[in-house]
């Protein structure tokens, strides 16, 4: 009985052993298992985000030529265009690329202010420079002989007669001019004045006068010109032009000699007025001045006998 015990008790404990064993062998594989798809998930997830970091490089938003990705060219018009942005120049680049083909360059509402850029285009047909920073001091306009086309409105040119001896020679060829919204322009789109009141009748017939001297001095002085500012030249202008504007320029140059003469006139005036200095003092010596020191009593202070009569001393 006793030895069957046994017997059974062996048995039992065999069987426990055999069963951890199998146990430890199937975790083992299963942790293995487990161990060896997280190997190959990693491995895959490895590979997948190569090609994302290929993209990263290729990102338009790290590429150092962005500045450059803002003028558009057009191959069917040879149309180079650039509007909207902060350039005061051209990059070196877009004139290498596209400088001879292009024909009409297009460069509104940047900040330009000098046309130094302009020059290695020469085969410009057409050239708008409208809501930029070119004025009479800073800008010069480079020659191009074939340029029929020049937009110049909401710029800050004054001076029309220096603007215009400028356009004559350096465009020969020119037929289309705007100059619209620039103050050597006195056109006025609205009839309201600058202060926001309607101009009288009398005011808006003022204008329109100086406007048309204006247009018959430009199209005197640019007899290619077939389109000014908001209309068509006609024929009647033309006649006008061709019979006034020797007139009409002589008058500007005298206006313009006179009041060069009068600023001589009042220097020299004031240097022949009378002063009893010299004409050069050094700053560092004393000088007297003379004149009448006025004084009033105030109440305060003794004023000794003043305002005693005679008869009380």
């Amino acid at each position: 009985m006793h030895s069957l015990s046994c017997y059974f008790l062996l048995h039992h404990h065999f069987e426990a052993l055999t069963i951890s064993s199998n146990y430890i062998s199937a975790y083992s594989g299963s942790v293995n298992n487990d161990i060896m798809s997280d190997e190959r998930e990693g491995t895959d997830s490895i590979d997948s985000a190569e090609p994302q970091t290929e993209n990263l490089s290729s990102d338009s938003t790290i590429n150092p030529t962005d500045e450059e990705n803002q003028f558009i060219y057009d191959e069917d018009s040879e149309r180079l265009t650039c509007v909207g942005s902060t350039f005061d120049d051209i990059p070196q680049s877009i004139i290498d690329a596209y400088a001879s083909r292009a024909k009409i360059l297009d460069l509104s509402k940047n900040h330009f202010r000098s046309l130094g850029c302009v020059k290695h285009f020469p085969n410009l047909e057409e050239l708008i420079l409208d809501d930029n920073q070119l004025d009479d001091v800073h800008t010069r306009f480079p020659k191009l002989p074939n340029l029929q086309t020049l937009t110049l409105n909401k710029n800050l040119f004054q001076d029309i007669y220096k603007l215009v001896d400028q356009l004559r020679q350096a465009y020969p060829t020119l037929i289309y001019l705007s100059l619209l919204g620039n103050e050597a322009c006195p056109y006025r789109i609205s009839s309201v004045s600058s202060n926001g009141a309607d101009l009288s009748p009398f005011a808006q017939g003022r204008l329109e006068e100086e406007y048309q001297r204006y247009r018959h001095l430009l199209i005197f002085r640019i007899p290619t010109l077939k389109f000014l500012d908001a209309r068509d030249i006609n024929a009647n202008e033309r006649r006008i032009a061709t019979q006034l504007g020797d007139i009409l320029y002589s008058i500007a140059e005298t206006k313009q000699s006179q009041s060069n003469a009068d600023d001589d006139d009042q220097k020299s005036s004031k240097k022949d007025l009378y002063s009893p200095l010299p004409s050069a003092t050094n700053q560092s010596q004393t000088r007297t001045l003379f004149g009448k020191v006025r004084h009033t009593y105030n109440g305060e202070g003794s004023q000794g006998n003043k305002f005693l009569r005679d008869v009380d001393l």
